[in-house]
């Protein structure tokens, strides 16, 4: 039995799907939806930090020890799985070309 190494010029290319033309549209779809989602929470969170600390609140260290509730944990899930059934719903194309909120 040989001993085979994989060289760059004696292996072969691994078969992998690639993406089709109808794909390109779902996919952009998809990027926006996620773009415009995560520009809206960075949006708020910025203005909500800087509102809380020209009122002398710095929640900055705060938010990054923060342990919800049961009831926001649920919340927050419910609100996670939205936002994945959109990113999902646009890549399978459950949308009219490119609509916008």
């Amino acid at each position: 039995m040989k001993n085979f190494k994989l060289h760059p010029a004696t292996s072969k290319p691994r078969k992998r799907k690639s993406l089709i033309e109808s794909d390109v549209e779902k996919i952009g779809q998809a990027i926006l939806t996620l773009t415009k989602e995560i520009w809206t929470l960075a949006d708020r969170q910025i203005i909500t930090e800087n509102i809380l600390k020209k009122k002398g609140i710095d929640i900055t260290e705060e938010i990054e020890f923060y342990q919800p509730t049961p009831e926001l944990e649920k919340e927050l899930d419910r609100k996670r799985k939205a936002l994945i059934k959109r990113v999902i719903d646009d890549l399978e194309g459950e949308y009219g070309p490119l609509e916008q909120e």
